[in-house]
């Protein structure tokens, strides 16, 4: 019981650092926090700092769920544990404390929270979310049809259980982070 409550406080913890204020620091001595929008995100760092940070960016996005979830597993051996550390990467992903409860809208976070949980099925996704995003250049909705296809395929060889739907439990994280986002742009993200 404490290990797997350890387990999901760390995964918030670590989900909360965030690369994107890190790389934009280290790499041009930017502070996102102080960005008029209120964004802090790897597409920021993208459009302040170009390719290279922003691929820095994404690789620590994704690196740290699959940390805190790696972290799971090992302290406790449960999937369900490792499900709810994903989790809480994510979230802490989106609203970190560390940045005044800023942070991006979590499609890094949520591969690197699956990468662990549902390995094999990610390729489907990946499949998917390729030839959505080759016919309409729309990575939102191509990210959308991917993670749906990973919890239809999940659902489809093992049962609608939680596993099938963790992935779009993990969606929903994001849809309410870009509705708040949407709502409140200045404070929200």
């Amino acid at each position: 019981m404490i290990l797997s409550l350890l387990s999901i406080i760390l995964a918030y913890l670590i989900g909360s650092i965030s690369s994107s204020c890190l790389v934009s620091y280290l790499a041009g001595r930017i502070d996102l926090r102080n960005e008029p929008d209120g964004r802090v995100s790897a597409a920021l760092v993208y459009r302040k700092l170009g390719k290279v940070p922003f691929l820095c960016t994404v690789i620590l996005d994704v690196a740290l769920p699959v940390l805190a979830v790696a972290l799971a597993r090992l302290l406790t051996g449960s999937t369900t544990i490792m499900m709810l550390a994903g989790f809480a990467a994510v979230v802490g992903h989106n609203w970190s404390f560390l940045v005044h409860f800023k942070g991006g809208l979590g499609a890094t976070a949520i591969a690197g929270a699956l990468i662990l949980i549902v390995t094999w099925y990610i390729f489907y996704g990946l499949l998917i979310c390729g030839i959505v995003y080759f016919l309409t250049h729309k990575s939102s909705l191509a990210f959308a049809f991917g993670i749906v296809s990973i919890s239809g395929v999940l659902g489809i060889q093992i049962g609608m259980g939680a596993l099938a739907m963790f992935p779009m439990i993990l969606f929903a994280l994001m849809l309410l982070k870009r509705f708040q986002v949407a709502r409140f742009p200045r404070t929200a993200q």
